[in-house]
């Protein structure tokens, strides 16, 4: 059984953690966009992004400072740099070394620049979203260059089942039917006056937090997601079809 979730915008390079870290498998092709992003200036950075002028200098100077070989100290795993809800549900600071070890083997992020990450791979800092619309050798988007590469990735690891914890942008980059896995995504829905309801927020927390149930309990048949009761949720077979697990509280 393989987790994947989705990055996160926010990063934090600033606190170390001595674990080992791994070297993404798809490194080559992030060197390949940061090479298309760094011909661009910065009033094409910030078209392409949507981005502040803020959030273009820093991004401008991130990408401007890239090391290909990643030999420079500006790098960390990837479960550690990113922050936001979900990672901070996550917790990785508690694991220990065998949840850690679980984490590696079962856990995968998507990502916009590095394609498929374990939790232990290096990263540096970075802002590129699996929906920009980046030209490149293989199309117009990064959908369209991930898509192959992920999905043959995904399948490589032949794994029974694939728990989708990702959005929606992300899952894109993914050639679900192609997949051999058996596919299932997650959703987390409130209780509210018209039916149940998925809140974003509340979402984003239960997908680290489910997350984190995985690695602690080191889950590894889909069966035994059924049982996650954390903050109030539980299993709703009646909103609940084979591809699409429905947990709900309220």
């Amino acid at each position: 059984m393989l987790v994947i979730l989705s990055p996160s915008k926010t990063q934090d390079f600033k606190t170390v953690h001595p674990v080992e870290s791994s070297t993404p498998k798809h490194l080559k092709n992030a060197n390949y966009l940061i090479r298309c992003l760094k011909k661009l200036n910065k009033s094409a950075l910030s078209q392409l992004m949507s981005l502040s002028e803020k959030l273009c200098e820093d991004t401008y100077n991130n990408i401007k400072n890239f090391n290909s070989k990643n030999s420079n100290q500006n790098y960390k795993q990837a479960i550690f740099a990113y922050t936001g809800e979900v990672f901070n549900k996550i917790n990785p600071a508690s694991f220990s070394p065998k949840d850690l070890s679980y984490a590696q083997s079962q856990i995968r992020i998507l990502s916009g620049l590095y394609g498929l990450l374990k939790p232990l791979d290096f990263i540096q800092p970075y802002r590129l979203e699996m929906a920009t619309q980046l030209k490149t050798n293989h199309g117009n988007n990064l959908v369209v260059f991930w898509k192959d590469l992920i999905t043959e990735t995904l399948n490589q690891d032949e794994n029974e089942a694939i728990i989708n914890l990702a959005s929606k942008e992300y899952v894109n980059s993914i050639h679900v039917k192609s997949l051999y896995a058996k596919f299932i995504t997650i959703q987390f829905k409130e209780k509210k006056i018209n039916g149940y309801k998925v809140i974003g927020f509340f979402a984003k927390q239960a997908r680290g937090t489910m997350v984190n149930y995985c690695i602690k309990n080191k889950i590894t048949i889909p069966d035994q997601l059924k049982k996650f009761n954390q903050n109030g949720y539980e299993f709703n077979p009646s909103l609940s079809i084979e591809s699409n697990w429905v947990f709900t509280r309220g």
